[in-house]
C-alpha cells in the first residue's frame, strides 16, 4: 500500500469506528432512560463528589432528549451541546483535511484552544452561579 493511500483508509477506520460507536450511542439512549433511578447509566462524579455541576453535567440526558426528539429537554439539561455537536463534525471535517466553506476567521477561531478553553471554562463557572441568569444552565 503507498504512503498516499494509508491516510485514506485510517480516515475510513476513523469514520466507521465513530460510526458504530455513535449507533451504540443512540442505541443506548433509546433503550435505557438515564432520568430513571434503576438507570444502568452513570451520573456525574464530580457532581456526586463535590455538589457542583461540570461542564458535562446533564450530558447524557441532554442526549437522550435529542434521540427522542425533545429539544426542550435537551436544551434545559446542557445548553453548552447545541454549540459542540455542530462543531465537532466541522473540527473533524477541517483535521481530516477538507476546506470548509467558512470564513477564516471562524476557522482560526474554531481551531483556537483558548477559545474552547475560555468557553468552557467560563461556562462551568456560570453554571454554577445560584442567580438568574445563570441558574438556568443548571442541569433540570
Amino acid at each position: 500500500m503507498t504512503a498516499l493511500r494509508q491516510p485514506r483508509l485510517w480516515h475510513a477506520t476513523a469514520a466507521a469506528a465513530a460510526l458504530a460507536a455513535a449507533g451504540a450511542g443512540v442505541w443506548l439512549l433509546r433503550r435505557f432512560d438515564p432520568n430513571a433511578p434503576d438507570s444502568p447509566l452513570p451520573g456525574c462524579l464530580f457532581f456526586h463528589f463535590t455538589g457542583l455541576y461540570c461542564p458535562g453535567c446533564g450530558s447524557t440526558r441532554a442526549m437522550h432528549g435529542l434521540v427522542h426528539g425533545d429539544l426542550g429537554q435537551a436544551l434545559a439539561m446542557n445548553p453548552l451541546l447545541f454549540v459542540v455537536i455542530p462543531a465537532m463534525p466541522l473540527l473533524i471535517a477541517h483535521g481530516m483535511g477538507y476546506r470548509l466553506p467558512l470564513p477564516k476567521r471562524a476557522i482560526d477561531l474554531m481551531l483556537s484552544g483558548k477559545f474552547w478553553l475560555t468557553l468552557i471554562f467560563g461556562y462551568w463557572i456560570a453554571r454554577n452561579l445560584p442567580w438568574w441568569p445563570f441558574s438556568w444552565l443548571a442541569p433540570g
